[in-house]
C-alpha cells in the first residue's frame, strides 16, 4: 500500500483501468486523491472530467513529466 497523502496537484498517474489522470487535489484523509482524467483508452467520456482515486487504482505516477515509476511506494 501507498502513502498518497504525498502526491502533490500536477502529478500525473497512471491507473489501472488503463487511463492517466492529474492530481489536482493532494488528499485530505489519506484514502483518495482528487484527479481529472487526461487520456483514458477504454473510457474516453471520462476525459476532463474530475474523480476521486484511492491508492488500489494508481499503478504508476511521475513528477518530472518523464518518468513513470510502476512501484506500489511513494515513501
Amino acid at each position: 500500500m501507498m502513502d498518497i497523502k504525498v502526491l502533490k496537484a500536477g502529478t500525473k498517474l497512471q491507473l489501472e483501468d488503463g487511463s492517466t489522470a492529474e492530481v489536482i487535489e493532494p488528499s485530505q484523509d489519506g484514502i483518495y486523491v482528487k484527479i481529472r482524467y487526461l487520456e483514458s483508452p477504454f473510457s474516453p467520456e471520462v476525459v476532463g472530467t474530475e474523480g476521486l482515486a484511492s491508492d488500489y487504482e494508481i499503478t504508476g505516477f511521475t513528477t518530472d513529466g518523464s518518468h513513470t515509476d510502476t512501484g506500489k511506494s511513494l515513501q
